[in-house]
């Protein structure tokens, strides 16, 4: 059976997963298992009415059960374990897609992980993460981050563990989605999805038992001009609990996840970062970055910003 490291955690499964690259299994202790369960019948565990609905969720700290129509019912317990009941003619392109997002969000967040709804990349040891509603450009920022030398992390879903004085992240799924048009204006080389107007990119796999710390977290919005401004602590937890979890999805609001934001407001910075609506102008977004790195961290004579 293969095995995985994702998120800084070691899974074993019954199938293989494209978008992921095995690791020897000798010796490892999987934290989390994975079984696909091809013969079952989804009606052992939601009506025949639900069936119909293109999605059902039911999410509690320990158990939860995430339906997705023609694709399966996914049983996700205490953290450690999912099983996949597949729907009849189910594609495993699908399954696979769902199993790498909202079934990993809840998996992690049964694991008691901050859960973002983020895109993140690494530069020098240090990760930044963007925040941003849809259609934001989360994925296309962090392609233009990739070609600009940053370290890929995760595209979409990032996962945080909160410690007194730092966010630890540790590399996701190492692939984006993104339009044709930013890989045509970043000259990415792509593979198709079943959209002829999207595409996957996958990235380098930063190593993946290193935990990054999060050091700053930008929320994006389209401007006339690039900019970059720093949003104070307080109104900062306010944008922090918006964007928690997965949007209308996985939406966590408690006491525990309020401290978390607290906590995460406290250990990183976060600003504003708007840009122009201008794919020529894309590129520039990483050297942008670079600048506001280097003058935050390195007092301008560090990374290479030309």
């Amino acid at each position: 059976m293969p095995f995985y490291r994702l998120y800084g955690l070691h899974f074993q499964s019954t199938f293989s997963i494209p978008a992921l690259t095995e690791i020897p299994g000798l010796g490892v202790n999987p934290n989390v298992t994975i079984q696909l369960v091809s013969d079952g019948c989804i009606y052992d565990f939601i009506p025949k009415d639900v069936a119909q609905q293109p999605i059902a969720l039911q999410i509690e700290p320990a158990d939860a059960l995430v339906y997705l129509y023609n694709t399966g019912v996914y049983l996700i317990q205490g953290g450690c374990k999912i099983v996949i009941v597949s729907a009849p003619q189910a594609c495993s392109q699908n399954i696979c897609q769902a199993l790498l997002g909202i079934v990993m969000a809840v998996l992690l967040y049964q694991r008691r992980l901050y859960i973002l709804h983020a895109s993140t990349a690494a530069i020098h040891g240090m990760a930044i993460a963007f925040l941003g509603d849809s259609g934001a450009g989360k994925s296309s920022v962090l392609a233009a981050l990739l070609a600009q030398g940053f370290q890929g992390i995760a595209d979409d879903l990032t996962a945080l563990r909160l410690e007194p004085h730092t966010a630890l992240t540790y590399p996701g799924v190492p692939h984006l989605k993104i339009a044709s048009e930013v890989a045509n204006s970043l000259k990415l080389s792509v593979s198709p999805l079943q959209s002829k107007d999207e595409f996957y990119f996958s990235f380098p796999s930063t190593c993946k038992s290193s935990a990054f710390p999060l050091r700053h977290l930008y929320i994006l919005e389209y401007g006339s001009h690039f900019l970059i401004e720093p949003i104070s602590p307080q109104q900062a937890i306010i944008e922090l609990w918006r964007y928690a979890g997965l949007k209308s999805v996985l939406k966590l609001r408690n006491r525990h996840h309020f401290n978390q934001v607290a906590l995460l407001a406290k250990t990183s910075c976060l600003y504003r970062l708007r840009r122009p609506r201008d794919l020529q102008k894309l590129s520039k977004v990483g050297k942008l970055l670079k600048h506001h790195i280097s003058d935050i961290h390195f007092n301008n004579d560090y990374l290479n910003c030309e």
